[in-house]
């Protein structure tokens, strides 16, 4: 494996670093240092201003530049990604990822209709999307979906709950797999369609409930989604009828190379390291302390890993193969990482300062590393509920287990 940079990505990575020294700072908002949504992620002041740097993006025609061509990207190569989704996630900055979530499945499985009416919205970053996947009673076994869609006429119409929708008192549309024929197995008989949250005036649209879902630290970082009988016209369907899950379940090679967790945790660390330079507990700084500065190294060597572990899989997908298995791994150790070395090593290393919350002045770091150590103990549980279904991919698809 050669991991090494074009004359071409250094020279970009040159440039994207300038670029965000110039144009981005967090303001102390922490919306991106957790794998999966941070403490300000419901702070209507911190999405403001990352809409206002993301616009930045749009402006330097980074913001979609994984998207083929076709569609107004660039078709980037998987070099240029990785080193933009490092940068990126290094400086805490919110890249977005409207090559991600339905991005991929409506480009591929989608209608004229669909691309033509939903990719110019992700490209102004005009749509806020959710995902309509779990239910109250599929979660990890997300086939055993009960959510159903009735033909009638020339429409859906839905009835049914789901559960963990994050963001969706955000967002104005939803991309949602309902259950079209019961008799069928489970895999099939499901049918992935893009359903309207919010009307042009932000109001619910009819038939619609949200629920708040807090977490453990007050955020409402979820919703519990009601439908009832909603009605979602058929040409907002997503590959063919009851055969969603295959359209659900698509991801493009552009779409991402797991470096994220690692390059955003180093930052993190790097950035404590700096404040812990400058701190002291009963006058003396705990960097003065050997066992405390093996136990950050230990940390910085795991990220290292973690990270060659993504460069692995970035290698994979620029040779045009589909990384399952390391994938995986690499996922996983991502999420291993996070939740049982790093915010674990870096809440023992301020001792009782952990337990005090963002805003605290007492607290180094704003807070913050007492709050993402809390929050990390759910890491693994969100995002699809890495941490158990991992293993299993790892089973079956890299060393051939049975099921």
């Amino acid at each position: 494996m050669d991991f090494k940079l074009s004359a071409e990505d250094t020279k970009f990575r040159d440039e994207l670093r300038e670029f965000l020294s110039k144009e981005w700072s967090s303001r102390d908002f922490d919306a991106h240092s957790m794998n999966v949504w941070s403490y300000d992620f419901d702070n209507l002041d911190a999405r403001e201003h990352a809409k206002e740097f993301q616009n930045k993006l749009m402006e330097k025609g980074w913001w979609t530049m994984s998207w083929p061509e076709e569609y107004g990207g660039q078709n980037a190569p998987i070099s240029k990604q990785l080193v933009y989704s490092e940068e990126m996630a290094y400086n805490d900055a919110p890249a977005g990822q409207p090559q991600g979530n339905v991005a991929g499945a409506i480009m591929i499985h989608g209608t004229d209709w669909l691309k033509k009416n939903f990719l110019p919205g992700m490209q102004d970053n005009s749509i806020d999307w959710a995902q309509g996947f779990s239910e109250p009673n599929a979660g990890t076994d997300l086939a055993s979906l009960q959510t159903r869609g009735v033909e009638d006429g020339d429409d859906y119409v839905v009835t049914g709950q789901k559960i963990w929708s994050s963001g969706s008192h955000f967002a104005n549309w939803y991309h949602v797999m309902v259950r079209t024929d019961p008799d069928a197995p489970k895999h099939r008989g499901i049918t992935y369609l893009v359903m309207q949250l919010k009307d042009e005036n932000g109001d619910q649209m009819p038939g619609i409930t949200l629920r708040p879902l807090y977490d453990m630290l007050g955020r409402r970082r979820w919703n519990e989604v009601f439908m009832d009988e909603v009605r979602v016209p058929k040409r907002q369907l997503i590959g063919e009828p009851n055969r969603g899950w295959y359209a659900a379940m698509t991801t493009l090679n552009f779409e991402r190379t797991g470096i994220e967790s690692a390059a955003r945790l180093i930052g993190v660390l790097d950035r404590f390291i700096a404040t812990m330079s400058k701190t002291k507990f009963n006058g003396e700084s705990v960097l003065d302390n050997p066992l405390v500065r093996h136990q950050l190294a230990d940390a910085r060597i795991t990220l290292e890993a973690d990270r060659m572990l993504a460069y692995r899989v970035a290698w994979m997908q620029a040779k045009g193969e589909v990384p399952q298995a390391e994938g995986a791994i690499s996922g996983l150790r991502a999420l291993q990482t996070a939740k049982f070395v790093f915010w674990p090593t870096l809440a023992k290393i301020i001792g009782p300062y952990r337990s005090l919350l963002k805003g605290e002045e007492r607290a180094p770091g704003n807070g913050m590393y007492g709050t993402n150590y809390a929050l990390s103990m759910t890491t693994g549980f969100g995002g699809g509920g890495g941490l158990a279904l991992g293993p299993n991919i790892i089973a079956q698809r890299g060393l051939g287990l049975p099921r």
